[in-house]
């Protein structure tokens, strides 16, 4: 039986520099590149629906196609009449590093659970296998639209769904430390599924390395752990197993921006289509490495189609 997936997060019109005041426009989103990673990676094995809100604008039209065309459905691509995306541009340095600058303070995707009541479309959410959000999709909404946000979520798992959760903090979308700290927690103790970064937890709990953040999130009851740290690999204990699995060299370094979220794309992908987590962290690895090697989050469809070929996921 085919797997059906929801991601739950923001897309936005995402503009990055190709050379000196010259942009290419594209979409993104950290749990929107997650969705593509994964998408593109288990194929026909899995339904994978992307659950946000757009506007009813041009670039709205044009963000529905774009994620049509990634074969997402997007039966949960909700529409507003009162807002658009959001925006984001690129720049990135000599070493790949990125900086950005936002422009999302009315965007739709924050409307996505009032339009999802409006419509009275709640029903459509039940038989989903695995539910993903981030720290991002958590920020976004106002504390009412929040606390419905963990309502569902308590839901989905009371029905049986897994819960996936990438922290992804960002210090500009939240009110204080201790806002981010108090939801981040509330949802790890609702998660199956933890994919953290150290640098997140270094910020935010004083967690020292991926040890600490390990066991913090074990205290949480989490029970599939993927922690990221960069070049020094992935720190993760599964089914009470814990391994280290490594970095995967990159050649050169040209933009990190869907680094994480291309890794998580790639590691839920394996393990819906039954490889071990070991095996699903060297596919997440791999792809994660590939990705950064390309400007911009989301990588040319031919470019995908090109690793696909010298790295398929059954060789892992």
């Amino acid at each position: 039986m085919t797997q059906r997936v929801i991601m739950m997060g923001e897309c936005m019109v995402e503009l990055f520099q190709l050379v000196e005041n010259v942009y290419h426009q594209n979409f993104a989103g950290d749990v929107f590149n997650t969705a593509v990673y994964l998408k593109r990676s288990v194929g026909s094995e899995a339904q994978v629906q992307f659950f946000s809100a757009i506007g009813t604008d041009l670039i709205s039209d044009k963000l529905l196609r774009a994620v049509q065309d990634e074969k997402i459905d997007t039966d949960l691509l909700l529409r507003t009449k009162t807002a658009r995306p959001g925006l984001y541009m690129i720049n990135t340095d000599c070493f790949g590093e990125r900086s950005f600058v936002y422009w999302r303070e009315t965007s739709a995707a924050k409307q996505v659970l009032q339009c999802l009541q409006a419509q009275q479309l709640q029903a459509s959410l039940a038989g989903v296998d695995l539910f993903y959000f981030s720290g991002i999709t958590l920020a976004i909404l106002s504390p009412e639209d929040r606390e419905a946000l963990f309502t569902l979520v308590k839901e989905l798992k009371g029905s049986g769904c897994r819960i996936g959760f990438d922290p992804n903090y960002r210090p500009a979308l939240w009110q204080s430390p201790d806002q981010a700290r108090e939801n981040f927690i509330r949802a790890y103790q609702l998660a199956d599924l933890a994919l953290p970064g150290v640098d997140d937890h270094k910020v935010l709990f004083n967690d020292a390395d991926s040890p600490a953040v390990l066991a913090r999130l074990v205290s949480y009851g989490v029970q599939e752990i993927i922690v990221k740290n960069g070049k020094e690999g992935v720190l993760a204990l599964v089914d009470g197993d814990s391994f280290h699995s490594p970095a995967v060299q990159v050649k050169k370094v040209v933009d990190t921006t869907a680094a994480g979220d291309s890794y998580n794309g790639g590691y839920l992908s394996a393990r819906l289509q039954g490889k071990s987590a070991k095996a699903a962290c060297q596919y997440a690895a791999t792809l994660a490495a590939f990705v950064v090697e390309h400007t911009g989050a989301i990588v040319a469809k031919d470019k995908f189609a090109e690793f696909q070929t010298k790295y398929p996921i059954a060789d892992f």
